[in-house]
């Protein structure tokens, strides 16, 4: 008898844990899905945060570069057109998914394809720029372009 008592208590527990449990989760789900919108929303618009954070760095990155290359009168003509061939474009950084899982696979790889050309040939013509200016630069100059012009370089390795 006492121990069919601890087994009923022990049970009694147990399924009061789980219902507690699931209540628990239920409640941090719950919590979650009514978070998430304010939080998405906190910082800026859907697909424009990625692109404004972009181009504040690209201007940092290219200011201080500017700053330590310290050009000549006659050389700023070439950094501008430099800048400016690789000033980060309107276009938005990633396509829209959503836009792309509507579309039946062979034209969905054929827009992918289509953005990896575009890609490529962003690229060649950023080749181009930077050869063009790089040749403007003095070898002095050219060491610190060298230094600090790196594209996948986080900012916090220069301190």
């Amino acid at each position: 008898m006492k121990k069919q008592t601890e087994d009923n208590f022990k049970k009694k527990i147990d399924d009061n844990f789980e219902k507690f449990g699931i209540v628990i989760m239920a409640l941090a789900l719950f919590a979650i899905i009514l978070i998430r919108p304010i939080l998405a929303h906190a910082e800026c618009e859907p697909g424009d945060c990625g692109k404004a954070k972009h181009s504040e760095f690209f201007g940092n990155r290219m200011k201080t570069l500017h700053e330590d290359l310290k050009l000549s009168d006659t050389q700023q003509s070439a950094w501008n057109d430099f800048s400016e061939q690789l000033k980060p474009n309107e276009q938005p950084l990633k396509p829209d998914r959503s836009e792309l899982t509507k579309l039946p696979t062979p034209e969905r790889l054929d827009r992918m394809l289509s953005r990896v050309k575009e890609r490529q040939q962003k690229m060649e013509s950023h080749v181009q720029a930077i050869k063009s200016f790089y040749a403007q630069l003095s070898s002095e100059q050219q060491k610190i372009f060298d230094e600090s012009f790196h594209p996948h370089r986080v900012e916090h390795e220069k301190h």
